[in-house]
């Protein structure tokens, strides 16, 4: 039986002359791979501006577990993103946070907790006018808390390192190789204490954001199985000043 369902759209790849299958992070089934036929004809009911990266919707479909691809009935925006494609420096972000998600987000089963986390930053993000430089990073570290790798700052004290291998902060005589300097140890520790509502407050220079980008995808590399390289990385760390 069909069921009302949500969704953000992680991307999508055209097959053929006019269907599109699409990736999406679902809020009842996890992951899940749907194919849209007909898209690009002129009378579909599926526009293809619905599977913009990380668009946020509400969709019918019966969702068979064993399936590779799944067949929706309906679909609509929950809630458009007007800033996304208005803003350069929104829309480049949305694009490196969509191959974020689909280097890590491989589950097929339900997960409130990250769903709730991802469509309230979105939102949030959507509806932010100015100092919002410092959001990717932001996303980057709550979503390894998600993830099962947040890194562990309850023995945090000045001074100590961190250990992109253990993912914690150490004094520097217990350090494995792959190691944060002092500088960057700190500003990581001061965006683990910082909320999304307060994004403001980090202030991070463009090298001190390009610098932490870098070691925050390094950290995701050690701890994401295939995870790779990203393209879109730097395309943001030379926008964001």
């Amino acid at each position: 039986m069909s069921s009302q369902n949500r969704g953000i759209v992680l991307q999508h790849i055209r097959y053929g002359d006019s269907s599109l299958i699409v990736r999406i992070y679902t809020e009842s089934h996890g992951l899940q791979s749907f194919m849209i036929k007909g898209a690009y004809k002129r009378k579909s009911r599926f526009k293809p501006a619905l599977f913009q990266p990380l668009s946020l919707l509400a969709f019918e479909a019966v969702i068979h577990p064993t399936r590779e691809l799944q067949f929706m009935s309906e679909a609509t925006l929950e809630k458009p993103f007007y800033s996304f494609t208005s803003n350069i420096k929104k829309s480049t972000i949305i694009i490196f946070l969509s191959e974020l998600l689909s280097r890590t987000l491989k589950e097929h089963t339900t997960n409130p907790s990250l769903f709730s986390f991802l469509s309230h930053s979105l939102e949030w993000f959507d509806l932010r006018k100015e100092k919002f430089s410092d959001f990717h990073l932001y996303f980057i570290i709550e979503l390894s808390r998600h993830l099962g790798f947040y890194p562990k700052t309850d023995q945090y004290n000045t001074g100590y390192l961190f250990d992109i291998i253990d993912g914690e902060f150490k004094p520097s005589h217990q350090l494995n190789l792959h190691t944060l300097s002092a500088e960057n140890s700190q500003y990581l520790y001061k965006l683990c204490q910082t909320r999304l509502d307060n994004i403001e407050t980090l202030g991070f220079s463009r090298e001190i954001r390009r610098s932490l980008l870098d070691n925050l995808l390094i950290f995701y590399q050690h701890h994401v199985p295939g995870f790779g390289k990203l393209h879109a990385h730097e395309i943001v760390s030379q926008l964001l000043t």
